[in-house]
């Protein structure tokens, strides 16, 4: 339960369980703030303090160790002290830049997605006014098709009735020729 805790302590704008990167990521500036912190505090405190000699330990009962040359129980409390405060400021820094960023990539995302959407839908209209059109043509060519068999059909007709017409009268001309030759049985008398 303290390790749900700890994970729901980080909001993550995608819904899902932040990753060891994003742990990393959210926790190293503070980090190396508050490293940078103790170092610069022992820094000041090495060189501008002065060690313990005999004639100290007399005055202000400081400690005469060789150790104490290089660390004691205040700088350490100060260098502690400082960077808890510069790793938390430099953590709600980071939080919020963190949280700021993913925001901004949800976001993007987001627009992403709608534009890819927008697209998806535009593509589909052009895809329906295609297949409109297709179908419109065809529906055309099909009308075309059609007055064209119906002038073809009418055309034959119109032939067929010329080349009987055509007939009738060659007929009667012959069946004329031949009252004229005198062929014929009943001519003009």
């Amino acid at each position: 339960m303290g390790s749900q805790q700890g994970a729901s302590a980080f909001p993550d704008p995608y819904g899902v369980r932040p990753s060891t990167r994003d742990i990393y990521e959210l926790l190293r500036l503070p980090a190396l703030f508050a490293v940078v912190t103790a170092v610069t505090t022992w820094l000041i405190w090495y060189y501008t303090s002065t060690f313990c000699t005999g004639e100290l330990v007399a005055l202000t009962g400081c400690n005469p160790t060789t150790i104490a040359k290089y660390i004691n129980v205040d700088v350490f409390g100060r260098m502690l002290t400082y960077s808890a405060i510069t790793g938390a400021a430099g953590g709600v820094w980071n939080y919020d830049m963190f949280t700021k960023m993913r925001a901004a990539i949800a976001a993007e995302r987001s627009r992403a997605d709608e534009a890819e959407k927008q697209l998806a839908e535009y593509r589909q209209l052009a895809e329906d006014e295609r297949r409109l059109r297709d179908e419109e043509r065809r529906q055309e060519r099909e009308t075309l098709m059609t007055v064209l068999a119906e002038e073809r059909r009418r055309w034959d007709e119109n032939q067929q009735a010329f080349m009987a017409a055509l007939s009738e009268i060659t007929a009667q001309v012959t069946r004329l020729v031949e009252r004229q030759n005198g062929n014929g049985q009943g001519g003009y008398q």
